[in-house]
């Protein structure tokens, strides 16, 4: 009856560890840029042996009293962005990009209509609509969902980060300026006190 016992707590066991998931850590740090440089956003690139399980994910932005909300979206590669038309007067907007990324024209969307574009590569994308030429927006599509938005240089943190080897860089909205990526490797413990720099293309 006790050897019984001990195949079952084994087995139980087994099956536990088989179920858990794996440990994450976090890493956290600094910012250093110049006072030019705003708003960017600081994100990971994996390596091809990490596997991310990201599901995909829809955004919406909502086009109201002529302006898109919020005029800059973060996504990532795979999802899809829906703009709703929440005007309370029947109004038309149009959606459409030039981007070499992934140039569309979704065409126009009365009062309440909802239009989708699908994103599948990494990058920035500029949309805007045709009717009102004051309406304009930014997509952000990075190869994951590990990132943060700083609306200015600073601290930041990201965290549920599974083990192995990781890049981390930014996007910079200021074209004259960009990022110089740092390679780390993440373990058993939390990585902290990184600085990414921002430096002059």
């Amino acid at each position: 009856m006790k050897k019984i016992s001990f195949y079952f707590l084994l087995a139980g066991l087994t099956y536990f560890i088989a179920l858990s998931p794996v440990a994450a850590q976090s890493i956290s740090g600094h910012v250093d840029a110049p006072v030019q440089v705003k708003q960017l956003v600081v994100y990971l690139q994996a390596a091809g042996s990490i596997k991310q399980g990201q599901a995909q994910k829809t955004h919406v932005i909502s086009q109201k009293e002529t302006e898109f909300h919020s005029p800059l979206t973060v996504i990532a590669v795979g999802d899809k962005v829906q703009w709703s038309n929440d005007e309370s007067k029947e109004i038309d907007h149009n959606v459409f990009s030039l981007s070499s990324l992934t140039s569309f024209d979704l065409g126009l969307g009365e009062k309440d209509s909802k239009l989708e574009q699908a994103f599948k590569n990494t990058g920035v994308v500029n949309y805007y609509c045709s009717v009102h030429k004051n309406m304009e927006g930014k997509i952000i599509i990075l190869p994951n969902r590990y990132y943060q938005v700083l609306d200015q240089p600073g601290d930041f943190l990201i965290d549920n980060l599974p083990e192995g080897n990781w890049t981390l860089n930014a996007v910079v909205l200021h074209l004259r300026y960009k990022a110089e990526p740092i390679k780390f490797a993440i373990g058993k413990v939390p990585v902290n006190n990184l600085t990414l720099k921002i430096v002059k293309k």
